[in-house]
């Protein structure tokens, strides 16, 4: 087969893998609830124009240019659910065409396909194609600017250079730890010369790239100083052990967002990838008999391209990791989402895992196939069929069917009055539960909740993620020794119950 041919075989399938992709994202798009970081989405993209914008140099704000974007964008489809979503959606459908693309040229043709398949299966990726923050459009903006990287590391130019700069400066000001893809183009260019002697000529465009890229980030930089600086400043996470976040990035890549599968289905995923990192350099050629990667390239590297392929998605993958470890050391910052552009890293090791397997035994290759991309589809059916966020949704529903217009909502924790809002016409009047793991005593509690009770024969509590805002339970405690239970209802991670005071 000619190289034309082979190249329309690859677009055709990139085309279905998209269509399929988009297929499982649109698929039930709208039926989770929408929880509290998607209402602080819509919240944030709709402030006033000057307080919207005066977040791209504000202390602790992540990702005003995705509220920005996200603005003019409701402006356009409306505030609601679908619409919301419909914008990662789109994000994430992207993303598998990027991984096709740029995967190509890491590690070949069909080990680029298949790790689009999975890209374009991935319950992990889906789930977050169908939530309305920011974490799909910024893992396409990653892929759009290592592709960028790639092609001005090879080829040269200042317009490539010019385009990975702005490309990499969006995905940081569309969330800001991906600031840590700084640490895997720096990774790429050293590979690249370590290969390749005549790279380094690109070092002056690369050392001025990074150079503009501190323009930028100035504004963000400087109050990040301070705050590292500020002993009693708290990100609000958890320390997180190195094990730990290396075991939840595999779980979640592997199985998705549901919580922890049985054991057994982790295994073809840990054995590809682990294939993918010893393996997967070894004796890949293109159709012409060359060696493909920097094949198309202004110098052109006949075998050690396989490793160059090799080298740079493996530190795409384990940099930022390290990186968001080594900051926790001091500010504890981890949470998987976080890092889910090194997904697609992940990803094409799995696929290069796969054709090497492929090369030596291919029906267990089949077999491996056959095992991921069904694991993939049932987990992703799962995380549609299953209510896994804050049905709030379901909870306005059934309380603004049975509350009286003076019964007053104490939300427990508080935030989740933005929640409610979003889903009632009138959540007033609305009462915020005291606070308690600071250390308030009983006595504390009992002040705060009979001025708030005080004057209103009952009282409705909506309680959700409480642990975050009372784990010891005071608040909970209270209503059931000075009030009577008259209606309860569980939903998903949130809790509904109407209590009745005595009148005086």
């Amino acid at each position: 087969m000619d190289s034309k041919a082979r190249v329309r075989r690859a677009a055709c399938l990139t085309f279905l893998l998209v269509f399929l992709a988009f297929a499982l994202r649109a698929y039930r798009l709208d039926f989770q609830s929408l929880w509290r970081d998607e209402v602080d989405a819509l919240r944030f993209a709709t402030r006033p124009p000057a307080a919207l914008l005066a977040t791209f140099r504000q202390p602790g704000e992540n990702g005003p240019l995705y509220f920005l974007l996200l603005r003019g964008w409701l402006a356009l489809c409306g505030n609601s659910e679908f619409s919301l979503r419909y914008l990662s959606l789109l994000a994430g459908t992207l993303t598998v065409s990027l991984t096709a693309a740029l995967g190509r040229r890491l590690v070949g043709t069909w080990a680029a396909l298949l790790g689009a398949l999975f890209i374009a299966t991935s319950p992990y990726l889906i789930w977050y194609s169908q939530e309305g923050k920011m974490y799909a459009l910024v893992v396409s903006l990653v892929l759009a600017a290592l592709w960028a990287f790639w092609s001005a590391l090879t080829r040269g130019g200042w317009g490539r250079w010019a385009l990975c700069w702005l490309l990499t400066t969006l995905a940081i000001y569309v969330h800001l730890l991906a600031v840590l893809l700084i640490l895997v183009e720096v990774a790429w260019f050293l590979i690249a010369c370590i290969a390749r002697p005549c790279g380094r000529r690109q070092i002056v465009p690369m050392l001025l790239m990074l150079a503009m890229l501190t323009l930028p980030y100035l504004p963000m930089i400087r109050w990040q100083i301070k705050l590292w600086q500020r002993p009693a400043f708290q990100t609000g996470h958890p320390f997180v052990p190195l094990a730990t976040m290396l075991s939840t990035l595999l779980w979640g890549l592997s199985r998705g967002v549901q919580g922890r599968s049985p054991l057994l289905t982790l295994i073809p995923f840990v054995f590809l990838l682990l294939t993918g990192v010893t393996l997967g350099w070894r004796g890949r050629r293109n159709g012409s008999g060359e060696a493909e990667g920097f094949a198309h390239s202004s110098f052109v590297i006949r075998h050690p391209s396989s490793a160059f392929g090799h080298w740079s998605l493996i530190t795409w993958l384990a940099l930022p990791v390290l990186g968001i470890y080594s900051v926790s050391l001091h500010k504890p910052l981890f949470t998987d989402r976080y890092l889910i552009w090194i997904a697609p890293a992940f990803y094409l090791l799995l696929a290069a895992g796969l054709m090497a397997v492929w090369r030596r035994w291919r029906p267990l290759a089949i077999l491996l196939l056959a095992l991921i991309v069904p694991l993939n589809l049932q987990a992703a059916w799962g995380q549609t069929h299953t209510n896994i966020k804050s049905d709030f949704r379901s909870v306005v529903a059934y309380v603004e069917q049975r509350r009286a217009a003076d019964e007053p909502l104490l939300f427990l924790m508080p935030y989740a009055r933005h929640t409610y809002a979003y889903y009632a016409d009138d959540p007033t009047p609305q009462t915020e539960a005291p606070y308690t793991n600071s250390g308030a005593t009983e006595s504390d509690v009992d002040a705060e909740l009979s001025r708030l009770t005080r004057g209103h024969s009952a009282i409705w509590l909506i309680a959700s993620e409480v642990e975050m805002w009372d784990r010891r339970g005071l608040v909970a405690a209270w209503l059931e020794a000075r009030g009577t239970l008259t209606d309860e209802a569980e939903f998903s991670r949130a809790h509904v119950a109407r209590y009745e005071f005595p009148t005086p």
